[in-house]
């Protein structure tokens, strides 16, 4: 089956005229025959009922005429994509994160390379960052946003920081210890303040190896009480809402919302965050990577 065959019954579905299709589509009258006998032929059916004075649709013929009708549809929309993605030279933006949360700081980021450059698709991947790493050096990612991995070391790879990423207290403000700090005028906490409220726990399996952790907690925790525990912000963020309790998250996962209150955190331990690419594009300023990398920059002024 081909579009020639296709374009042939479409045409004739609507004049049921050979001779009409022939003018139609620049064919002769034969070349508009065989292509429909051809096309009959390779689906086993009869399309049209032909007598010396009339052509009409057998009742597969109605049938197949929506299917033709979206299989030219779309063979020619296609083409079309095809022809613009050459033309303007389309490509992929591949971006790795952890987080859910981190995508608002990712959207920052694309806003003026997208305007700048505008053949480029983002595409996401959202895994842990050592999983991550190891598609970046298979060249299955072009960039990865999160924090540094101690242990991760590539002379293909650069790590370029952008800031010291540390923990912030986050709480719903109805929350006990909430009401209490803001009578107090209190901005920041300790953990002794927290050490007898419940703890939401949100660190990602892959922070268990980071450079938080130098052999301890990541973060301080309270074992005698019912904590929860969650794989990501999200999760976290949920149960804040429902007002569990408090908990510690990373300055870049921490949303604005009405019913959230955040302190800083006294002992909170501090990390690189910062961008991983591919040396090579660093030295082109035309690439999209080095964009990107510039306009993060310009966000944490680096």
């Amino acid at each position: 089956m081909n579009t020639a065959q296709l374009e042939c019954f479409i045409s004739l579905a609507g004049t049921l005229n050979y001779m009409k299709t022939a003018e139609q589509l620049g064919l002769t009258q034969p070349a508009v025959t065989k292509q429909i006998q051809s096309l009959e032929a390779e689906l086993g059916c009869k399309l049209f009922h032909r007598t010396t004075r009339s052509v009409t649709l057998t009742k597969i013929g109605a049938a197949f005429l929506a299917d033709a009708t979206t299989m030219i549809d779309t063979f020619y929309h296609s083409m079309e994509r095809l022809s613009g993605f050459q033309e303007q030279e389309r490509h992929a933006l591949r971006i790795g994160y952890m987080d859910p949360h981190a995508i608002q700081l990712i959207s920052r980021i694309l806003t003026p390379l997208l305007s700048a450059q505008s053949n480029v698709i983002p595409e996401f991947h959202q895994d842990q960052t050592d999983a991550n790493l190891s598609r970046l050096v298979n060249h299955q990612l072009d960039l990865i946003i999160g924090m540094k991995d101690a242990r991760f070391k590539d002379p293909d790879i650069a790590f370029t920081m952008l800031h010291e990423e540390y923990f912030v207290c986050a709480m719903h403000k109805d929350h006990p210890l909430a009401v209490k700090f803001k009578q107090h005028r209190q901005k920041s906490v300790s953990t002794s303040d927290l050490w007898e409220q419940r703890q939401i726990i949100s660190i990602p399996p892959y922070l268990l190896g980071n450079f938080f952790s130098r052999g301890r907690h990541i973060v301080p925790v309270n074992d005698d009480l019912d904590n929860a525990i969650c794989s990501n912000a999200n999760e976290t963020y949920g149960l804040l809402l429902a007002g569990f309790g408090y908990a510690y998250l990373p300055e870049h996962q921490i949303m604005k919302h009405p019913d959230i209150v955040t302190f800083a955190w006294k002992e909170s331990p501090h990390a690189p965050f910062g961008v991983y690419s591919k040396v090579a594009v660093l030295k082109d300023r035309s690439s999209s990577e080095f964009l990107f990398l510039q306009n993060a920059k310009e966000i944490y002024r680096v």
